[in-house]
C-alpha cells in the first residue's frame, strides 16, 4: 500500500507543478511582451491571470489532499483528515472549474475585440453558454453521495455517481465544442486579409492553438466513467492530472498570438543587427578616391522606408500594431484605411568624408 501511494503522490505533484509553472511562464512572457511594447493590460489578460491563479489555488490544494491521503488505497487515517479532505477536494474542484472556464473565456474576449455581427453573436452565446454549464458542474459537484469520503450532502438529498458523471461528460464535452469553435473561427476572419499564404497561416494557427485544449477535455470526458471502476485513488489521480493539463494547455494557447508578435519583433530585430554589421563591412571595404572640387570618399548609400500608419483613435491600448489591429483594420466598416499603411516614402542617405 505504501509504495502505491508514494508513487502516485510525487507523480502528480510533479506533473500538476510542472504543467502550472509552464502555463505560469508562458503567461508571464504574454504580460511582459504587453508591457514592453508599451501597451496596457485588458480585460483578456486580467481574466487570464485570473484563470493562472485559481489553477495556483487548485493544484495547492490538490498537493495538501496528498498529504491526507488521496492518493492512498485506504483514504485519510483519521476523522480529522477525512474532514480535511472533504473540503479540500470541495474547494479544488471549484478552482479546477474556475481555472478551466476563464481561462477559455480569455480567449472569448479576444475574439469578441475582432468580431463582428453575428460572429460576435455566436462568440458571446458560447461564452454565456459555456460558463453556465461549467458553474453548475461545479455546484453538483458538492451533491454527489460517493465517494462518501468527498460528499457534502448525506442522504437522500444526494445525487448518485452515475447522474453527476453524466452531468460532467456534458459539461466537459461542451467544454471541448468551445474550444473547437474558437480554434475555427479565427480562420474564417483572417481569410480576406492582405497578406501572405505563409503569414496567414501562421496567424491562424497561433489563434487556434486551443484546438488542444479541446483534446483535454476530451480525455477527461473520457476518464470520468472510470471513476466507478477500481480503487477512487488511481482514477481520480489520473483526472486530476487531465484537469491541470486541460487548464494550463488553454493558458498557453491563449498566451501564444500575443508571443507571436514578440518572437517577429526580435526576429526583425536580429536580422536588422545583421543588416548592419553587412553594411559597415560593405563601407569599410570601399576605396576612397576623389579629385579637387568633388565630394570624395563615398561609404554607402541606404534606402530608408518611412511609412504613415493611420491609427484608430478608439485603440487606447495601441494594439492596432498586432494580430488584433490586423483583423480589425479588414472588418472596421466605411473606413477601409483604418489600421492601414497609407502611405510610403523612400530616403536615399550617402555617407561621404
Amino acid at each position: 500500500m505504501a509504495a502505491v501511494q508514494d508513487t502516485l503522490g510525487p507523480m502528480m505533484n510533479a506533473v500538476n507543478w510542472l504543467l502550472t509553472t509552464l502555463a505560469g511562464t508562458f503567461l508571464g512572457l504574454r504580460v511582459y511582451c504587453k508591457f514592453s511594447r508599451h501597451r496596457g493590460l485588458w480585460w483578456d489578460d486580467h481574466i487570464l491571470i485570473f484563470s493562472w491563479a485559481c489553477l495556483v489555488v487548485a493544484v495547492g490544494f490538490v498537493t495538501s489532499s496528498i498529504a491526507l491521503g488521496f492518493t492512498s488505497p485506504a483514504g485519510p487515517q483519521t476523522p480529522e483528515a477525512a474532514l480535511q479532505l472533504q473540503i479540500h477536494g470541495g474547494v479544488q474542484n471549484v478552482f479546477f472549474g474556475l481555472a478551466t472556464v476563464m481561462s477559455k473565456t480569455s480567449f472569448g474576449v479576444t475574439l469578441l475585440r475582432v468580431t463582428e455581427g453575428r460572429m460576435k453573436v455566436l462568440v458571446m452565446f458560447l461564452i454565456a453558454t459555456m460558463n453556465l454549464a461549467v458553474f453548475l458542474y461545479i455546484i453538483f459537484t458538492f451533491l454527489k453521495c460517493q465517494p462518501e469520503v468527498y460528499s457534502w450532502v448525506k442522504g437522500p438529498g444526494c445525487w448518485s455517481t452515475e447522474i453527476y458523471i453524466n452531468y460532467a461528460i456534458f459539461a466537459g464535452a461542451y467544454s471541448a465544442f468551445v474550444d473547437f469553435s474558437f480554434a475555427i473561427i479565427p480562420w474564417f476572419l483572417i481569410t480576406h486579409l492582405q497578406m501572405g499564404t505563409g503569414e496567414r497561416l501562421g496567424v491562424g494557427i497561433a489563434l487556434s492553438c486551443g484546438v488542444i485544449a479541446g483534446i483535454m477535455a476530451i480525455m477527461r470526458c473520457i476518464y470520468l466513467p472510470l471513476l466507478t471502476v477500481g480503487s477512487f485513488s488511481t482514477q481520480g489521480t489520473t483526472l486530476v492530472i487531465w484537469y491541470v493539463a486541460e487548464s494550463a494547455v488553454m493558458i498557453i494557447a491563449a498566451s501564444i498570438p500575443v508571443l507571436r508578435a514578440l518572437i517577429k519583433e526580435i526576429s526583425s530585430s536580429v536580422n536588422q543587427s545583421d543588416h548592419n554589421t553587412s553594411d559597415k563591412s560593405s563601407i569599410k571595404s570601399q576605396p576612397k578616391s576623389g579629385t579637387k572640387g568633388t565630394l570624395k570618399g563615398l561609404y554607402a548609400s541606404n534606402i530608408v522606408t518611412t511609412a504613415v500608419y493611420r491609427r484608430d483613435p478608439h485603440d487606447l491600448h495601441g494594439d492596432a500594431g498586432c494580430e488584433k489591429g490586423i483583423l480589425d483594420a479588414t472588418h472596421e466598416p466605411g473606413n477601409k484605411e483604418l489600421g492601414r499603411i497609407v502611405q510610403t516614402q523612400e530616403v536615399r542617405l550617402s555617407y561621404h568624408d
